[in-house]
């Protein structure tokens, strides 16, 4: 039978490791054991006593860098002062950040994801498009009106770029964050 040698470091996350699987199957057992029960079958072996012992677990990873896409977007739409499109918005972020051309996937899918993120959990951006058309446009929250409608400003440019009215946005829909200005 051979051994294996592992330093501390490699002991503790092991350890840490098997520790966390044996409360997490032991768990299960119980889980079964109790629909055993309710069903009116017989439960094999005793009931497993729940672990009282506090395991000190080694620091957290931390997150890596944040993104800087969703301050470009807000910037650019700022810069611009009216709405954007997607590919208005990569074509920026390619001149701009100076991309080679293959690098257009990766700056299209961060600006998707950075752009989602400040739809959903920031509630900075909400994009708006035509009835029956499939382009949408990205605008500020701070550019709607309490209606939904887009400030007149910001109207007549949809209206140029697009070519009709903006669909009315639903208000109560967006995210109302901390960090919103």
């Amino acid at each position: 039978m051979t051994t294996i040698e592992l330093n501390k470091k490699e002991t503790k996350e092991a350890s840490a490791y098997y520790l966390d699987e044996k409360i997490r199957l032991e768990s299960k057992l119980d889980h079964v054991n109790v629909m055993l029960a309710k069903l009116g079958g017989t439960v094999p072996i005793a009931p497993i006593k729940k672990l009282t012992v506090t395991k000190k677990l080694s620091k957290p990873k931390k997150r890596g860098p944040k993104s800087i896409w969703g301050d470009f977007i807000v910037k650019r739409l700022r810069a611009r002062n009216k709405p954007m499109s997607y590919s208005d918005l990569i074509d920026d972020a390619m001149a701009i950040h100076k991309l080679p051309e293959n690098r257009v996937s990766a700056a299209r899918a961060s600006i998707l994801n950075s752009a989602f993120r400040l739809r959903k959990v920031h509630g900075k951006i909400k994009t708006i498009g035509r009835a029956g058309k499939k382009e949408k446009l990205l605008v500020l929250t701070k550019w709607l009106q309490k209606d939904g409608e887009l400030q007149p400003e910001y109207s007549k440019a949809f209206k140029k770029m697009q070519g009709g009215k903006a669909e009315r946005v639903n208000m109560s829909a967006i995210q109302i964050s901390s960090d919103v200005e």
